[in-house]
């Protein structure tokens, strides 16, 4: 046998070890690799609606300030409406309304808006 010859039969070995390596890999660990990635897809959806809550509830907030605290919420709602919407990301109104309700929370209690009692009593003084 030639030296080229052992390589060809070396290199059909190696392919051959490789697919069956892979193979068992897929098999054994593929389910829970699907499972991680659809996990994690579903995290970085979360953090994504949460972070338009939050925008939608700062944007509101500072562009709509001279609105009452429901037609603001409103525009909230709007907001958080069409920017999930453009992403493919599109949710229920209720839904939408609690995270509109939690997003004001936390940024009031982030500092980022003051809560509509606190405005409204530094603009009568």
């Amino acid at each position: 046998m030639q030296y080229g010859d052992l390589m060809v039969i070396a290199m059909y070995i190696l392919i051959f070890g490789l697919i069956a390596i892979v193979t068992f890999v897929m098999r054994n660990f593929g389910p829970a690799i699907v499972d991680y990635i659809q996990s994690k897809t579903t995290e970085q959806q979360r953090e994504m609606l949460v972070y338009f809550a939050r925008s939608a509830v700062v944007f509101a907030r500072n562009r709509f300030g001279d609105l009452s605290g429901s037609e603001q919420f409103e525009k909230a709602l709007e907001y958080l409406h069409k920017s999930l919407t453009n992403r493919g990301m599109p949710i229920e109104r209720d839904e939408m309304e609690a995270l509109i309700e939690w997003a004001y929370e936390e940024a009031k209690q982030a500092g980022l808006i003051k809560a509509l009692s606190e405005q409204t009593l530094t603009e009568e003084q």
